[in-house]
């Protein structure tokens, strides 16, 4: 048990290589005996397989009628002999041959010994018997109780041998004989070729991996012992059935130490070994390696971005949580971008259009990349513009060039804002415009929109119609008719009130007439080398009936119009005329109003100011003037613009014109708080007046309660409602008295 124990031990720990030992018999016996032989071993030189051999008669002993032939066994010398542990599974082969042949006797085909006695007998399941010369037979003897072919006694019956008896006996091998004689019969028996064959030792074994779908992975064994060393790499196709692997499909080096195996497409896992071949040696199976193949994560979905020009983009993953993602610039290989392992990737500014990739890594294994497309549209570039002028309010025509009808956007702002609706052809026609307008076009390819250029819509300022002094004659006369408003060389004078061409060479402030017989109307207007105001009738009277005719009046009124807003003026109700010839188609707008704003008389004699757009507020007037059958009256009209209605915070009654009533100045002008409740309380919240629509006029607060009698001088508290969901007011008031 002892020396069991050693061995076992040794097996573990050290890898111990042992030469093969040969015996060719080409030049001597070599040390090999046959002490039982008739006569001892002989060696001859020629005749063996090839070279020399060595052989052996029985000794023949005759009792009468019976004849016996006595076994012999060639007898190893000592190179075959002492501590052969390590050739334990390794093999004796040898080359057997005999003068004749024929039935075989049942002899032990090797025998071996130890030191202590301990014999082994080897007999094959069908006992052997050589060919007759010159035919040699080779015959090999496994060393190990893998078949039960070692017995403990002389008989092929015997009990099998076991391995640590077999082990036993090499580690102190004193004694090797290999069968001489295999017939009962007087034969020469001849020995050539012994050969001690250590076993394959396998210094590398497999072991086992797990790797990801898709990744290349290697097997690797390596062994010694043998100078002829085969591979054969198998994997277990059903329990317990292994099937050797070949060159095809994802396997490569199936017949060396290494096999290879790409598993994309999930091929190849399970377990495998590798059966270790060589010559006149029992195969070695390494240990089983299992190959293990995890799932590649599904490749994620993205979404691709793009931006017109250069700069950043945020591309998106889906597929997974945060963390597993890997962004890449590559498709396969290279490494990914450090970092970015979240569902979202902002890119570093791009001047072009670029390819990312994006897989999902769970930890262990890392999925397909897919592509996600960084997209950089290409800007426009700005449009050419021309503008265009008119004189006085009036809607013009801009135009761009640089792209195809339906690309063009027009704005009525640099940056921001929305294009005008409905408006990309390269021509643009303004609405009516009251002052010059820079408008803004770009050119937008469907993808991208360019820079605006700017293209102003010019309004020129339209003179004045001037001012004008008619003449007058009781007799046929020629007349100077006197222009105002002008400087000279500004004025022109026609003979019609529309159309027609001027007066040549008549530009200044005074004309004269022909010889006129009758009463004859002329036209002046004012020309600024650019615009041309409407003309001023100018009338050459002859024999006039003005001296007994009393004017036109009109009469004087203050209008109130807040911010941004439209007035209109019913003319009829402020104009009389004492001698009922009054010209209504006279009336004219001699001066537009000084702020911008938009004025025109219609068709019913109403005046209309429009202050939409306007950002003003405060004092402004335009000047009428309406004709009658002889003469003609001009007078100012004032407009009060407000923005707000401004509340007043103290009264004192007391009919002296002076802070008499609780004044909300613009409170019935304005649209927004026309429609109104006005709550007047004391300093208890007790309401001791209320109004509707407040107007500073009809419903107004002078200081009496809502009995009618009069508040005693406080402060007092006001709260102002508004019916069109203005915000309501509220303060303080104080009342004197």
């Amino acid at each position: 048990m002892w020396r069991l124990f050693i061995v076992c031990g040794l097996l573990l720990v050290t890898v111990k290589v042992s030469a093969q030992i040969t015996s060719t018999f080409n030049a001597n016996a070599q040390g090999w005996t046959a002490p039982d032989a008739n006569p001892s071993i002989t060696y001859s030189a020629a005749g063996g397989n090839p070279g020399g051999y060595v052989a052996g008669n029985p000794f023949v002993i005759i009792l009468g009628a019976t004849t016996l032939y006595v076994p012999f066994y060639f007898v190893a010398p000592a190179a075959y002999l002492g501590n052969r542990s390590t050739y334990y599974n390794g093999t004796l082969r040898y080359d057997v041959q005999q003068s004749t042949t024929g039935a075989p006797n049942s002899y032990a085909e090797v025998i071996i010994a130890n030191s202590l006695g301990v014999t082994l007998y080897y007999f094959p399941p069908i006992s052997n018997q050589p060919p007759a010369a010159p035919t040699w037979a080779t015959y090999s003897v496994v060393l190990n109780n893998t078949l039960g072919y070692w017995k403990t006694t002389n008989s092929s019956t015997g009990g099998a041998a076991t391995e640590a008896q077999i082990q036993n006996t090499l580690l102190d091998l004193a004694s090797l004989q290999i069968r001489g004689l295999y017939r009962d019969a007087n034969t020469n028996n001849r020995l050539d070729n012994v050969t001690f064959y250590p076993p394959i030792v396998i210094t590398t074994q497999p072991t086992s991996v797990s790797v990801c779908d898709g990744i290349s992975t290697t097997f690797t064994t390596a062994a010694i012992g043998n100078a002829a060393i085969t591979y054969q790499w198998q994997r277990e196709t059903t329990p317990g059935v292994w099937t050797n692997v070949t060159n095809t499909g994802g396997y490569s080096g199936a017949t060396t130490a290494s096999l290879g195996i790409n598993t994309t497409g999930n091929f190849g896992g399970g377990n495998y070994r590798c059966v270790v071949s060589g010559t006149a040696v029992v195969d070695v199976i390494t240990n089983t390696a299992t190959l293990t193949i995890t799932a590649l994560p599904a490749a994620p979905g993205t979404t691709g971005a793009a931006r017109c020009g250069a700069g950043s983009v945020t591309l998106i993953a889906t597929g997974a949580a945060a963390g597993q993602y890997r962004w890449y610039t590559v498709a396969t290989g290279g490494t990914a971008i450090a970092g970015q392992t979240n569902a979202t990737y902002i890119t570093p500014s791009l001047a072009a259009t670029t390819i990312y990739y994006v897989a999902i890594n769970n930890g262990t294994c890392e999925g397909n990349r897919t592509a996600v497309t960084a997209t950089i549209n290409t800007i426009p570039g700005a449009p050419g513009t021309t503008g265009a002028s008119a004189c006085g309010t009036s809607s013009v025509t801009l135009t761009a060039t640089g792209a195809a009808a339906g690309q063009y956007r027009w704005y009525t702002v640099a940056t921001g804002g929305t294009a005008i609706a409905g408006q990309t052809n390269a021509t643009y026609i303004t609405p009516t415009l009251a002052a010059t307008t820079i408008y803004y076009v770009a050119i937008n390819n469907g993808t991208c929109e360019g820079n605006r250029t700017a293209v102003t819509a010019t309004i020129n300022i339209v003179p004045s119609a001037p001012g004008t002094t008619g003449a007058e004659s009781c007799t046929p006369a020629s007349l100077v008719l006197i222009a105002s408003g002008g400087v000279a060389g500004q004025y022109r004078w026609y003979t019609v009130a529309t159309g027609g061409t001027a007066i040549a060479g008549e530009t200044n402030a005074t004309y004269t007439t022909p010889m006129l017989a009758i009463t004859t109307s002329y036209y002046v207007a004012i020309n600024n080398g650019i615009c041309e105001s409407t003309r001023t009738q100018v009338l050459a009277s002859i024999a006039p009936p003005v001296c007994t005719n009393e004017p036109p009046a009109i009469n004087i009124t203050a209008q109130v119009i807040q911010i941004g807003g439209t007035i209109t003026i019913d003319l009829t109700q402020l104009i009389s005329d004492p001698d009922n010839n009054l010209d209504l188609s006279t009336l004219s707008i001699v001066t537009m109003p000084q702020h911008a704003a938009s004025a025109f008389i219609d068709g019913s004699f109403n005046l209309i100011i429009n202050y939409s757009g306007v950002p003003y507020t405060g004092k402004d007037s335009v000047a009428i003037r309406v004709c009658d059958t002889f003469t003609c009256t001009t007078q100012q009209i004032q407009i009060d613009v407000v923005g707000e209605i401004k509340i007043y915070n103290a009264l004192s009654p007391g009919n002296d014109g002076r802070n008499d009533f609780f004044k909300i100045e613009h409170i019935a002008a304005l649209s927004t708080t026309r429609e109104n409740k006005v709550f007047i309380y004391n300093r208890w919240g007790d309401i001791v007046w209320e109004g509707t629509n407040y107007d500073n006029d009809r419903v107004v607060f002078t200081g009496k309660s809502k009995h009618n009698t009069d508040l005693p001088t406080g402060t007092y508290f006001y709260r102002i409602k508004f019916e069109g969901g203005r915000k309501p007011e509220s303060g303080y008031l104080e009342l004197k008295r």
